[in-house]
């Protein structure tokens, strides 16, 4: 769990689980990128099959934390708390 400023900002995943194969075990498409190329064309494949076959896909990005372009430089400003999430209301791990 990641907070900024004490406001939950996002969470970090275990790398060693494959939530794209867990999302196949629930019977949905399940993919996994890495690359800008491949979120385009895997959301295009996405749409495409949601469209045609009614399949819904979940797809599972993986990157790293640099703040690439284009990212929105405002994005790191002193957050706005939002729907009254604490860290209080968080488990610990």
């Amino acid at each position: 769990t990641l907070w900024y400023d004490d406001n939950f900002v996002g969470t970090e995943l275990d790398l060693q689980v494959s939530y794209a194969d867990i999302a196949k075990a629930c019977g949905v498409n399940g993919v996994q990128v890495r690359t800008m190329e491949e979120l385009t064309s895997e959301l295009g494949n996405a749409v495409k099959m949601q469209m045609e076959q009614g399949k819904t896909t979940f797809i599972e990005v993986i990157l790293n934390q640099e703040l690439g372009d284009p990212f929105r430089r405002d994005a790191m400003t002193t957050p706005v708390p939002v729907a009254g999430v604490s860290r209080d209301d968080m488990c610990s791990q």
